[in-house]
């Protein structure tokens, strides 16, 4: 039986797999950008008198970046929001003080570590030598950094 030969990745989609810690910074920033600039075009166009004083070619542009944003916005919000439940389920599980928790909920810490990118990921080494949990092969190299999780205050 003929086998289907896979078709290899292009050297741009290659790339970006290969950058895969700084996904979440760049969907963050697609996504504000892309928000930013359909909402300024919708204000342009709606609620001020752009429309009857600007050039065709400028009410044109601002439709583009109205259409634009919109069309970008629809693809790329969902993948941020993926993310960022990631690094919320990542900064609940910091912020647990119970090693037994903890231990139940690593695999998913380390999924969402590992998505986020080595800041991440030493955050989460950290918490773990705190806690006194063995530490996994991939992340021995990291330098351990506890950060405390936003929100929270240590009392002394």
């Amino acid at each position: 039986m003929a086998q289907r030969k896979t078709k290899s990745p292009g050297p741009l989609k290659r790339w970006w797999r290969s950058q895969s810690e700084y996904h979440y910074q760049a969907y963050t920033f697609m996504t504000l950008f892309c928000l930013a600039a359909s909402l300024y075009s919708f204000i342009l166009l709606f609620f001020m008198d752009y429309a009857s004083e600007a050039s065709e070619s400028m009410i044109t542009l601002t439709w583009v970046g109205l259409i634009g944003g919109a069309i970008a916005l629809f693809f790329v919000t969902p993948e941020f929001f993926y993310f960022y439940e990631k690094k919320q389920t990542l900064s609940e599980i910091l912020s647990l003080d119970s090693r037994a928790e903890v231990m139940r909920r690593t695999r998913e810490a380390e999924i969402a570590a590992d998505l986020l990118g080595k800041g991440f990921q030493s955050s989460l080494k950290g918490h773990y030598e705190s806690l006194g949990i063995k530490v996994p092969r991939k992340y021995a190299s990291l330098t351990s950094s506890r950060v405390q999780p936003i929100g929270s205050s240590e009392e002394e």
